[in-house]
């Protein structure tokens, strides 16, 4: 099976799809977007969840023949003091702004137990003794008065969120369809490490069954793309038990 082909069949629609949802949100080149409608949010959010799904496992599939050996371990680098010598004017350096790395490993799935927190009972009554005589004391039990509740200032909801994170997966998961050998490579690496150097320690970037965002029914087109590329990543990789 010829997987390059298999796999640029499946990257160039979830590309378009992707930069679909930057059409969604208004975002173009030399465009600011800081906040977004809470239900165009949580829609482009859904999708992306599937489509970042789908790049992570054309990425485990193009990583299954890279084989690595172990990185020695460096020395650690001294730490170097920083210096006290004014700079001239112009020395400084801009700081570049790194893109987004893409996630390669599949959120897995965590059990909680919801524990309820019991408020302890406060004593409200308050025993005072009167009198001066220790052979016949007086007691006065008086009843506190509670605290009158804090008041809560509620915020003005303007039905708008934060997109600052949404867009930093958008281009992350476009980054990495753009050039999938290099995460490729980044995959290859840490499966070259035993598995307590990795991180996360775990045995397999996908988790276990179904991957994030799955329909059995497909509702949108990433959803097929979503099957054909899981089982892209399982021909070959058998599923691992990951219990970490």
């Amino acid at each position: 099976m010829d997987f390059k082909l298999a796999i640029e069949r499946n990257r160039a629609p979830l590309l378009v799809e992707i930069l679909k949802l930057f059409a969604m949100i208004g975002l173009a080149e030399g465009v600011t977007i800081e906040r977004i409608s809470r239900p165009l949010h949580r829609q482009v959010s859904g999708i992306l969840r599937k489509a970042e799904s789908a790049v992570r496992r054309l990425i485990v599939a193009a990583a299954r023949d890279i084989v690595l050996e172990p990185e020695e371990s460096r020395p650690a680098k001294p730490r170097q003091k920083p210096s006290t010598k004014p700079k001239a004017e112009g020395e400084a350096k801009e700081k570049r702004k790194r893109r987004p790395l893409f996630n390669l490993f599949d959120q897995l799935i965590r059990f909680r137990h919801r524990i309820k927190k019991r408020r302890k009972p406060e004593p409200r009554l308050q025993v005072m003794e009167l009198g001066n005589n220790p052979m016949f004391p007086i007691y006065v039990v008086v009843r506190q008065q509670e605290p009158p509740p804090a008041a809560v200032v509620k915020k003005a909801d303007d039905g708008m969120v934060s997109a600052k994170h949404l867009i930093r997966r958008l281009l992350a998961a476009a980054d990495a369809l753009q050039d999938i050998p290099r995460h490729a490579m980044r995959l290859a690496r840490w499966h070259a490490r035993p598995k307590e150097e990795r991180r996360p320690e775990r045995w397999s970037p996908l988790r276990p069954g179904r991957p994030p965002g799955f329909r059995q029914k497909a509702r949108h087109v990433v959803d097929e793309i979503l099957k054909e590329c899981h089982w892209l990543a399982q021909l070959g990789n058998p599923p691992l038990d990951d219990t970490s």
